[in-house]
């Protein structure tokens, strides 16, 4: 009886840490999302080549500007019209953490059985 005790209280705990862990995540998150974000300039897109290699879709106003990154160093590269803009990956939500989640368990489980063979 005393090992059952034991066992429930290791998954309550473990329970708890994650969801402590979750809301912790989720309130840091927003709070920071903020600071991304400028009155007059907001980054539309990057993508990461490197360590410390990234490229920038800056959009200042109505202008959209292609910036590179690379160590402590920043250049234009050059300037796109907003008419040539198109998403590649328009599913942009799938990049989440529910997103993920929910992927993996509908095709774990799209057979029917729980996952145990």
């Amino acid at each position: 009886m005393d090992e059952l005790i034991k066992v429930i209280t290791i998954l309550i705990s473990f329970m708890g840490t994650l969801l402590l862990a979750y809301i912790t995540t989720r309130f840091v998150g927003t709070r920071f999302a903020k600071y991304g974000y400028g009155q007059y300039i907001r980054i539309i897109d990057r993508v990461f080549l490197g360590k410390d290699k990234l490229i920038c879709l800056v959009q200042i106003g109505k202008n959209y500007y292609i910036v590179g990154s690379a160590g402590h160093s920043i250049s234009l590269i050059g300037q796109i019209d907003e008419k040539d803009l198109i998403p590649l990956n328009p599913k942009k939500d799938d990049h989440t953490f529910s997103g993920i989640l929910g992927k993996y368990i509908a095709r774990r489980f799209e057979d029917g059985t729980d996952g145990h063979e």
